[in-house]
């Protein structure tokens, strides 16, 4: 004999008891989001930092094993594609010495990845003016950078090649640079550094920014270093 099964009926769920899931998930958001965005901001300074220390150190491996030098050039311009008209060490590239005696470029054009930028005020390897400081003895031995120049780069919006500002320095063949022994302030130490900040404007608001990559570069050896803020 066949049974009819009673089908039970299941209440669905209220409208307030809706807003009430969508308020209590809101809120968790709202709780989370400020850690998220700070994760997310580290993991932007580490990636772009990690990318211009892995190209530094290339840098200096190509000058050791071509026995030649291999300039590292930060190109001062704007950045179109993004709407961004202001001017900024946005990119930088490598360049060597061909066997016809010409600077050429031996790497890609990399762009520093908005809104990663370099805090120019709180980075003395891009300040020309830091070489007029070198001693007669660093000059006479070549010890001349960080130099100003200008080349084409491609910094349009289609990659169109423009002329460009930049500034360098140089690895040697010993594995060091031609960076003056002492940069302008400070003091009893040799301090080269390239510093990353996260997001447009903060070289504006003064002081120390709260979360910061800073790269130094030692003048002697060439070796590389990497600094972030301590955790409060």
């Amino acid at each position: 004999m066949m049974k009819n099964i009673a089908s039970k009926t299941r209440r669905g769920f209220s409208l307030i008891e809706m807003l009430i899931v969508i308020g209590i998930v809101g809120l968790l958001l709202a709780f989370a989001a400020p850690n998220l965005f700070s994760l997310i901001g580290a993991n932007s300074l580490s990636g772009e930092g990690t990318v211009i220390r892995n190209q530094l150190t290339l840098a200096q491996q190509l000058a050791v094993s071509k026995s030649a030098d291999v300039e590292v050039r930060f190109f001062n311009i704007s950045d179109e594609a993004s709407g961004r008209a202001n001017q900024a060490f946005r990119a930088f590239q490598l360049f060597q010495y061909n066997q016809r005696g010409d600077m050429v470029s031996i790497s890609n054009f990399f762009r520093i990845r908005p809104p990663v930028m370099i805090h120019e005020g709180l980075s003395p390897l891009l300040d020309a003016n830091q070489a007029n400081n070198a001693s007669k003895s660093d000059k006479k031995f070549g010890f001349v950078s960080p130099r100003e120049g200008e080349c084409p780069a491609p910094v349009g919006v289609d990659g169109t090649p423009k002329m460009s500002d930049y500034v360098a320095f140089r690895f040697r063949p010993d594995g060091s640079t031609d960076l003056p022994n002492k940069s302008q302030g400070s003091g009893d130490k040799d301090t080269w550094y390239l510093t990353l900040v996260q997001g447009e404007g903060v070289e504006n608001q003064g002081g120390t920014p709260d979360n910061y990559l800073c790269l130094q570069i030692n003048p002697y050896n060439g070796q590389i270093s990497e600094f972030r803020p301590q955790a409060q």
